[in-house]
């Protein structure tokens, strides 16, 4: 059939002939289940407190009836019929999955002992007639995410006990409690809100508007894998404290859908309230005995035995999970406290989503309280990492410098007939624009001069208008949603194009190459001579051993004694027609060794056009590293001048990578990411990319040849 697609590189939508069922083989393939399944702690303890629950009940003379809500491959629903449960109902609403788990249970010889619905557990009916003859008397479930209650949870669970459970139910897990850590963590906090941009010789300064300053950012919930932050990127105001409890069990009555709980306490340190760091952990039994917890490696029950043995946090071998991270969260405002100091922290949840608020002093927070929203369109239009890169003080310094040495060029050249200059900046959701005029009206002082801004994302286009007016640049700065002729330009061709490049609907590193598309097509709008910034990019890859991040993509086979050959085909196969294998990841969160030396692609020079054929490289991922690879990380440098010093990389960061060494990335952007099965040395691989579609593509294979070479 046909499908409408993104096109990176011409920025528009296309049609494209794809599978028939393509729309059903994508949403299996990026379903999520095999990072749960390879969760080992996960699926241990909730064994564990299945088989206890099933006890207790026989214990009790009663018959054990479970209901597993939202089974996914029939994994918990397995667990409990084979400790003895008397009968086991499962419902799943994602049908692929639904049948998926029929073939799973089958395969184990279970099928004569649960009965799947293929319906979410609101739409079952009890009753003679119904999809449950009876109620059930013990209920296990898995409907969390990072933030506990984004996936409906309190919701499910109140439905469950009104109509589908006995009174005297036990709920496996029992009860969750949320933790919060107050911090100051000015890392975290340049993912949220924009600060000035500086720049050095002559100094000038882009400030941000007051309404982004004070804006208490979007709602959206910031999920990473903390540990990978580390204790030095923060200051500790309080330690981990319990904030929130959610009662699962039915047994403290209906959960609330809003709720609030505050508590006042002593700043432990001196610093900046800035950030609050969330997590949970599960009781898994009705004792409180078999607990299951999320917490970041500094606050994990088990750290202090890693602590003696003094391992860095990436040699732990604590328990990792991508579907249960950690958050941060933003407060309205930071709260300068000195050790010692009293303050009031609220932690806030509605249905689904949770907020924080803090005050110093005591009690002085308002009765009423209300869901964190942004007002000024900045939050609402840009990723936390999109961001973190505008407040990037290396990015900032090297466009600085690139851009003060090109304005001192151009001061030298003619304009036209009256000696005007045109700046052209090709980029959305850019400061470039702004500082580039900031820096003209110190170095081309005497010179007419006007800096044009191309930024197609209407939202965006809308916050940074009000970015030129709160700097006052509104005479000598213009923003337009498309450049299209000379006119655009006030008459006058560009002699300088600038981007980072940067647009918004980009999810790789190399879909920014959008920006040499435009200069090929705006070419007739510019000078002869313009210069650019920057002047090429080149594609890189590098063969990897990551940790853990394989595993959201490896085939699962057996959990808990159960085969899941059935999930593993059903997967794979729908990942080869619905996936791209190509996949952005932020891989300063994935700890990863350097198992080759990074290996150029393609190079591409922004001053020549943009080619019409498919670019074809060929070779091999080489090293002596002695480690298995299963992953090779693609992304892109971009060559701002011609100079090594000023290339802005997209890949690793500092150093040069080392053989064997673990990998520190950029941290505000997502890097390319092959996931492979683990596989041993040489690899020979075929690049393609096709200038067209911005489609790269990568195809490996085991072999013996030259070394690529460092």
């Amino acid at each position: 059939m046909f499908k409408m697609k993104y096109n990176p590189i011409l920025g528009k939508m296309e049609w494209e002939l794809v599978d028939e069922d393509y729309d059903y083989h994508q949403e299996v393939a990026r379903s999520g289940y095999a990072d749960m399944l390879h969760d080992y702690e996960r699926n241990q303890k909730y064994h564990v407190a299945v088989k206890a629950a099933v006890k207790k009940m026989h214990e009790m003379g009663k018959a054990a009836n479970v209901l597993d809500i939202g089974t996914g491959t029939g994994l918990l629903a397995m667990m409990a019929a084979s400790c003895g449960a008397d009968s086991v109902v499962a419902c799943e609403a994602f049908p692929p999955m639904a049948k998926c788990a029929q073939r799973i249970i089958s395969g184990c010889n279970l099928a004569d002992k649960i009965q799947i619905i293929p319906k979410r557990s609101t739409e079952i009916i009890v009753g003679k007639d119904g999809d449950m003859k009876h109620r059930a008397n013990i209920l296990v479930t898995e409907v969390f995410d990072t933030e506990l209650i984004g996936e409906g949870a309190i919701s499910t669970f109140n439905h469950a006990h009104k109509e589908l459970l006995e009174p005297d139910c036990i709920v496996v897990p029992s009860r969750a409690t949320l933790y919060a850590q107050v911090v100051e963590c000015p890392l975290a906090l340049a993912w949220h809100q924009p600060t000035p941009w500086i720049a050095e010789g002559p100094e000038v300064v882009v400030s941000p508007p007051p309404e982004t300053m004070s804006c208490s950012g979007a709602p959206a919930v910031h999920d990473i894998q903390l540990s990978q932050l580390g204790e030095k990127s923060f200051r500790s105001i309080i330690s981990p404290a319990p904030v929130l409890r959610f009662d699962w069990s039915g047994k403290s009555g209906k959960i609330p859908t809003d709720a609030s709980k505050v508590i006042e306490v002593r700043a432990e340190a001196s610093g900046k309230a800035q950030v609050v760091f969330m997590w949970w952990d599960l009781e898994m039994d009705p004792e409180g005995e078999i607990v299951l917890s999320c917490a970041p490696y500094w606050a994990h029950p088990s750290y202090e035995f890693h602590k003696e043995t003094k391992q860095m946090p990436q040699d732990c071998d604590l328990p990792w999970r991508d579907h249960w991270m950690q958050a941060v969260y933003f407060l309205h405002s930071e709260v300068p406290l000195q050790k010692g100091d009293l303050f009031t922290l609220r932690s806030n949840h509605d249905e689904y989503s949770l907020w924080f608020e803090l005050v110093k002093g005591s009690n002085s927070l308002s009765e009423t309280t209300s869901h964190p929203i942004c007002t000024c369109g900045f939050h609402a239009s840009y990723s936390r990492t999109r961001i973190g890169s505008l407040n990037d003080k290396e990015r900032r310094k090297k466009y600085a410098s690139v851009m003060s040495r090109r304005l001192k060029e151009l001061g030298a050249m003619s304009g036209d007939a009256s000696g005007a200059k045109t700046i052209l900046c090709l980029s959305e959701g850019s400061l470039l624009g702004l500082m580039a005029a900031k820096l003209a009206e110190k170095m081309l002082s005497g010179s007419e001069f006007k800096v044009v801004c191309e930024d197609k994302n209407l939202r965006s286009k809308r916050f940074w208008d009000t970015y030129v007016q709160s700097n006052h640049l509104g005479s000598s700065v213009e923003i337009l949603t498309e450049v299209g002729n000379v006119n655009d330009l006030g008459g006058v061709k560009a002699s300088m194009v600038l981007g980072e490049p940067h647009y918004c609907s980009s999810l790789l590193p190399w879909h920014n190459l959008h920006f040499w598309y435009r200069i090929s097509q705006l070419s007739s709008v510019l000078h002869p001579d313009a210069m650019l910034m920057p002047v090429g990019a080149s594609i890189w890859a590098m063969a990897v051993q990551f940790k853990d991040l394989w595993k959201i993509r490896a085939p699962v086979k057996c959990v808990e004694g159960f085969k899941m050959e059935d999930f593993d085909q059903l997967i794979e196969a729908s990942r080869s027609i619905g996936d791209d294998l190509l996949e952005p990841q932020p891989l300063w969160e994935y700890p990863c060794r350097a198992v080759s030396f990074p290996c150029k692609l393609f190079e591409f020079d922004f001053r020549k056009a943009l080619p019409e054929d498919t670019l074809i490289e060929k070779g091999v991922f080489n090293a002596e590293s002695g480690l298995e690879c299963n992953g090779i990380a693609v992304w892109v440098d971009w060559d701002l001048d011609g100079t090594p010093e000023n290339t802005i990389s997209t890949g690793p960061s500092g150093k040069h990578p080392q053989l064997g060494d673990f990998v520190s990335w950029d941290m505000f952007t997502r890097q390319g990411v092959r996931l492979l099965s683990p596989s041993s040395f040489p690899i020979n691989f075929e690049a393609r990319f096709i200038p067209k579609k911005c489609d790269l593509s990568l195809s490996l294979q085991a072999a013996i040849l030259p070394s690529c070479g460092e």
